[in-house]
């Protein structure tokens, strides 16, 4: 039924672009203005920190982060690759996660820094079974190449491991269920990566900044990884 809504979408989307260039979509702003909606009427003293509206209550120390449809791009070529994205953080840091992949099984992964949950079950504490049969991935080739995450990319491919560009979002979960090994992303916004770091924690993998303290550029693994790309 997804499936069918997101073809019918797809046919008729009208797409816009924002000022820093990335598209957006009339959908973006729904899901969003939905989601506040609910967290407002639950929670109308908390702040609320959307990536297509402005912020609401931007100093209560209790926040909610939103993307809406991350991975818009992609969305907007009818790509199944999407999810929405919410974080809640207090004073500024990160206690819980959650990402929902509708058109993947509308799959729900969530975290709070301590457990990762994949609808509901508690993700296996996963291990790394070496480098010949790793998967990087990343949303976008091109941006790692001379930025501050490539010394360690080119590391992990020297090492022979196998690359793909199943990004965004949709990277993140196959790397907390244990389908790839490293995520790597540079460029990223706190609506992009804020919500996903107490999944990622929960789920056992350790998070890398590269030359920022916002996570902007980051490459995401398990420990035994991530000595190995030092």
């Amino acid at each position: 039924m997804l499936n069918t809504v997101v073809d019918h979408i797809h046919q008729g989307l009208e797409v816009d672009l924002k000022s820093d260039g990335t598209v957006v979509t009339k959908y973006d702003f729904l899901i969003e203005d939905r989601l506040r909606s609910c967290i407002s009427e639950n929670f109308p003293d908390h702040a609320i920190y959307g990536e297509e509206r402005e912020p609401c209550n931007p100093t209560s120390p209790f926040k909610w982060i939103i993307d809406p449809i991350d991975g818009t791009f992609g969305f907007s070529r009818g790509v199944p690759l999407f999810g929405t994205l919410i974080g809640f953080l207090h004073n500024n840091n990160p206690i819980f996660g959650f990402l929902r992949l509708p058109l993947i099984g509308d799959a729900c992964l969530s975290g709070d820094n301590r457990t990762a949950l994949l609808n509901g079950s508690v993700l296996p504490k996963l291990t790394f079974s070496g480098w010949k049969s790793a998967l990087a991935l990343t949303t976008d080739s091109q941006t790692i190449v001379k930025s501050s995450v490539q010394d360690a990319w080119e590391k992990a491919l020297n090492y022979g491991c196998i690359t793909r560009s199943w990004g965004d979002c949709y990277g993140y979960f196959l790397l907390c269920t244990g389908r790839a090994d490293i995520m790597a992303d540079t460029g990223l916004k706190p609506h992009d990566i804020l919500p996903l770091l107490p999944i990622l924690k929960g789920s056992g993998m350790v998070v890398r900044q590269y030359d920022c303290t916002d996570y902007s550029n980051i490459i995401a693994c398990l420990p035994e990884v991530a000595k190995d790309l030092v």
